[in-house]
């Protein structure tokens, strides 16, 4: 599955649901849903920042990957 960099949204748009879910379950007795939002883009970043270090290791040829 590819999945594009998520990055900061224009007007409107809103963080996948399941990076909402977690904020909202990390960031419970927050009452600012901006923070909440704010919080799930930061999460859905760094699941993209992983997810390209897997692949970026997969690519390294000092660990036998293709180059």
């Amino acid at each position: 599955m590819s999945m594009t960099a998520p990055e900061e949204p224009e007007s409107g748009q809103e963080p996948a649901a399941w990076a909402l879910e977690r904020a909202t379950d990390e960031l419970y007795d927050e009452g600012d849903p901006a923070v909440v939002v704010a919080r799930a883009w930061e999460l859905m970043r760094a699941e993209q920042d992983l997810e390209d270090e897997r692949h970026d290791e997969y690519d390294d040829p000092d660990q036998g990957g293709e180059g």
